[in-house]
């Protein structure tokens, strides 16, 4: 039961993203009602998912290493549905981009279902899970967008005004740098929660604040990045293509802290 939800949503997420691409090329709105019903029915199924999960672990079962990735899928699509609380009519583009990234996630997710994972009954681990997961999020939203305003910039630069980055965000340069300063502000507040909910909960579990475990290192050296940046951006007054290079730096290195940085085994 639990594959065929997943593969529910996933489904529902492929059909949203085709959507979002058949606006991106064709400029029908066919294409954007698709996507944006799809997307809303993908979250839905993944809302159903986790009450199931919970309901039948009586805990909160998608903080399992297993299934973080179909959580990280679950949040992006929450920022996502944030976002386009206020700038719906200005987000049809980056849908493209999010479905996709929702279906990868969720497929990964699909063989690792039926594991058994030790838990940590404990509010203050879910809720460092919770708020890491929502961390990095935001670190995925706004690297992307810091990648498109890249690109789209030096298109203009270069007057290549038939790339598919003018034609598509060159009219939106300005709304691309406040929604990246935005979700890397959100990232850094979640990261510092996260940090001081990894704290509790070491101390509560393992009896010590601080553990030197891997992941609480490099969660605390990409607080410190995004600490820097934002001191760059708003000490310095630093925007535009230096504060999107180094928006994309702290993608690159939560990238490999998410992926490639594991916990101790206690």
């Amino acid at each position: 039961m639990l594959k065929l939800i997943l593969i529910a949503s996933l489904m529902s997420y492929f059909i949203s993203s085709f959507g979002f691409w058949m606006y991106l090329f064709t400029k029908k709105e066919i294409g954007t009602r698709l996507g944006f019903s799809f997307f809303g029915i993908g979250f839905l199924i993944q809302i159903i998912y986790i009450g199931v999960r919970d309901f039948q672990e009586k805990t909160f079962a998608v903080a399992s290493h297993q299934e973080l990735p179909f959580f990280l899928a679950f949040l992006i699509a929450v920022v996502f549905y944030g976002l386009s609380l206020k700038y719906k009519k200005k987000l049809k583009d980056f849908g493209s981009i999010f479905a996709p990234i929702n279906v990868f996630l969720i497929a990964m997710t699909l063989p690792n279902i039926e594991s058994q994972t030790q838990k940590f009954d404990n509010f203050w681990f879910y809720a460092h899970v919770i708020l890491s997961m929502a961390a990095y999020a935001l670190i995925v939203v706004s690297t992307i967008i810091a990648i498109i305003y890249v690109l789209t910039h030096r298109d203009l630069k270069r007057k290549k005004l038939d790339s598919f980055f003018v034609s598509k965000f060159s009219s939106s340069l300005a709304l691309l740098e406040e929604l990246e300063y935005k979700s890397t502000v959100l990232a850094f507040v979640t990261l510092s929660l996260a940090l001081i909910s990894s704290s509790i909960w070491s101390s509560v579990y393992l009896g010590k604040h601080w553990i030197w475990d891997p992941k609480q290192i490099g969660l605390s050296l990409l607080w410190i990045f995004y600490g820097f940046l934002l001191h760059i951006r708003v000490i310095k007054h630093e925007k535009g293509k230096k504060a999107a290079y180094l928006t994309i730096a702290g993608g690159i290195f939560a990238f490999i802290v998410y992926w490639f940085v594991k916990h101790s085994v206690y």
